[in-house]
């Protein structure tokens, strides 16, 4: 099923990609919401199976305007087949497309380098245009070809199946989660266990229940972080924070690299292992589910270059 389910995605993407026009490259405010309806998908598995097809070469996953939050507008992006041929396709119309709309908007006749030079300066500002988006396109499918050319032993049929299969399993269990809880009976009121119960451990207390919890977060905008990791400890630190979704935060953290030490990485690694194993019954966690895989690569990056 979760094959079935990754190659129907990867056609839906491919067959748009063929139209041959402007409308070839699908955005995703509107392809997620498609795909949910089509094939009876949640948001979440979706962006999962689109991580899984960038990961293994299928796809390529392009921005094409930033999130603005004075405007309260999200980002979006683009998803594009990673095949050399579609790719110098892609190029071609939307570079025509974009000399069409500087001469519409200028009267000057530019060829697309030409205008990509001009106009990358000011993308920020036109960000969220009709010539921002087809600029942002055009800009992105010129490097992929170039990337391909370059690197085109990762862009092979055998490189990419090998590499689907291993993203397969790393995920394998984490969609299942997703259809475990589809099939479950939905529960009218959560209750948490009686004191003693069987369901509870004896003598667990999270980390935000600690007492030194309050003191703790008191202390976050004050304290630097080697300070509260004096005090607290790694175990307690990445404890509260994981809790409370900081995932950004501790990224930032170990960008310091205050926290370098084999056992503490290794630690971390282990649990965020389980807040990925419960992001099929976690709505929160659900919404940020590229924040999770992000330090999730990037503590696997930090233990590559650990020397101690």
């Amino acid at each position: 099923m979760l094959r079935n389910n990754v190659d129907r995605i990867f056609r839906s993407i491919v067959s748009q990609n063929a139209l041959g026009n402007l409308n070839s490259i699908p955005h995703s405010d509107t392809f997620i919401k498609e795909m949910e309806s089509l094939y009876g998908l949640s948001r979440a598995e979706i962006e999962i199976i689109l991580s899984i097809l960038k990961e293994s070469h299928k796809i390529m996953i392009m921005e094409i305007s930033r999130a603005d939050t004075v405007k309260k507008l999200e980002k979006v992006s683009g998803y594009v087949d990673s095949d050399l041929v579609t790719l110098q396709k892609l190029r071609d119309i939307f570079h025509r497309a974009l000399t069409d709309d500087y001469e519409r908007e200028t009267g000057k006749k530019k060829t697309a380098s030409q205008i990509i030079k001009e106009l990358i300066p000011r993308l920020q500002y036109i960000n969220h245009t009709p010539l921002g988006r087809v600029l942002n396109k055009a800009i992105m499918l010129e490097e992929y070809v170039r990337m391909i050319e370059k690197d085109y032993k990762e862009y092979t049929e055998d490189w990419k199946e090998e590499n689907l299969n291993v993203q397969l399993n790393i995920n394998k269990e984490l969609l299942q989660g997703f259809a475990d809880k589809k099939n479950k009976a939905p529960e009218t009121e959560e209750t948490p266990p009686a004191a003693g119960g069987a369901q509870q451990k004896k003598g667990y207390v999270r980390a935000v229940d600690s007492p030194l919890h309050d003191e703790f977060m008191e202390q976050v905008s004050s304290a630097s972080v080697n300070k509260l990791l004096q005090i607290y400890g790694t175990d307690f630190f990445f404890r509260v924070n994981l809790r409370k979704c900081n995932f950004d935060y501790i990224s930032q953290v170990l960008d310091t690299g205050v926290i370098d030490r084999r056992k503490d990485l290794m630690l971390l690694k282990e649990m965020l292992k389980t807040v990925k194993n419960n992001i099929a019954a976690d709505r929160e966690l659900e919404s940020h589910y590229e924040e999770i895989m992000s330090l999730d690569r990037k503590i696997s990056r930090c233990i590559s270059f650990c020397s101690r």
